[in-house]
């Protein structure tokens, strides 16, 4: 009786092979080890993908790219237009009348302080825009680029209370102190969650990092913002020498390389640059160059040093033009090629 109670014993903790037993515990250790290996490996690639900026941002979020544009100049940060977007994106879709849900902001004034009170989509981009510059200045983002510093804005714009000075003095933004500050403010709170743990994935998801192109340069206008309306070619009976980005007005302008501002200004006829409108001339080394054309607002000097996925003019359609968009051209000693080979678009 002992025996075979002993059998099932034994078979009621572990696993038989054959006359092997393994016991339950070790299983449970076993798989709870796998799980995790396993876990944090697709953690890893679905946050790598997530990294990438592979989303896209839906037609209401672009509508609001101009007043997005004009609030992030205002604010002395225009280069992270596309970022705000892609936080709006996140945020609302860019529905409702507080696109930025931001209407518990310290910084709004006009509305109560409660969900979706903002009754003005404007005063939210406003409102929104002035606080994630906050975010940017605590968490000392250097770049565009700066993937770390924008992380730790990112979650502090998502959690303020504090956040970013807390992580900061732990190392600055993590996936782990970010799961760990949200169930130490619910707890405070007496509230079941606080913020979200994953809205820095989530966010950039939607974010084209600008400078980020596959080629031997990267594109003037981030990708989902704008859709090619010529390429270059004959095109009824006309040589068009460059490539046509049409977006709306206010979109931003990239510099696609580093290097020297030859000229920005308006192109009188005469000058080389006659039909361009504003227009925006870049030196990149003893060979390259390349040209902007049609801007509705130049934002660099002639003279000027830039630096690769900087904002240097905003799309419009003056000179030669029958509606918004970038006549973007690459010069090989100072002839115009054919800029597709050299961005790789349709590679």
């Amino acid at each position: 009786m002992k025996k075979n109670m002993r059998k099932y014993v034994l078979r009621f903790l572990g696993i038989g092979f054959g006359s092997v037993f393994i016991p339950l515990t070790v299983i449970i250790v076993v798989l709870v080890i796998v799980t995790a290996t396993l876990g944090s490996a697709f953690g890893a690639a679905q946050s790598q993908t997530q990294y990438n900026g592979d989303g896209s941002l839906s037609e209401s979020v672009l509508a609001y790219q101009p007043e997005v544009a004009k609030y992030c100049t205002a604010s002395g940060i225009p280069e992270y237009t596309g970022l705000i977007l892609a936080i709006m994106q996140q945020e609302s879709g860019g529905a409702g009348s507080d696109p930025m849900q931001c209407s518990e902001s310290p910084l709004n004034v006009k509305y109560e302080h409660a969900p979706n009170s903002i009754r003005d989509p404007g005063y939210s981009i406003e409102i929104g825009v002035m606080y994630f510059a906050s975010c940017l200045r605590a968490a000392k983002v250097k770049s565009p680029q700066d993937i770390q510093g924008i992380s730790l804005a990112l979650q502090g714009y998502n959690f303020g209370g504090g956040y970013i000075n807390w992580a900061l003095a732990r190392g600055g933004y993590s996936a782990e102190n970010a799961a760990e500050f949200s169930q130490m403010k619910a707890q405070q709170m007496g509230w079941s969650g606080y913020g979200d743990i994953q809205y820095v994935p989530h966010v950039l998801r939607y974010y084209q990092i600008a400078g980020s192109g596959s080629g031997r340069f990267s594109y003037p206008l981030a990708p989902g913002t704008y859709h090619i309306s010529r390429g270059w070619g004959m095109d009824h009976g006309e040589m068009h020498k460059g490539i046509d980005f049409a977006a709306p007005t206010g979109t931003n302008i990239y510099a696609v390389a580093s290097g020297v501002v030859v000229f920005s200004g308006f192109g009188q006829t005469g000058s080389g640059y006659g039909g361009y409108g504003n227009v925006v001339h870049i030196k990149h080394d003893s060979t390259y160059s390349s040209l902007y054309g049609h801007c509705s607002k130049l934002l660099v000097r002639t003279g000027e040093q830039v630096q690769k996925g900087q904002v240097i003019a905003l799309i419009g359609s003056t000179g030669q033009s029958t509606g918004p968009h970038c006549h973007f051209e690459i010069r090989v000693n100072n002839k115009q090629v054919d800029p597709a080979p050299l961005l790789n678009i349709g590679k």
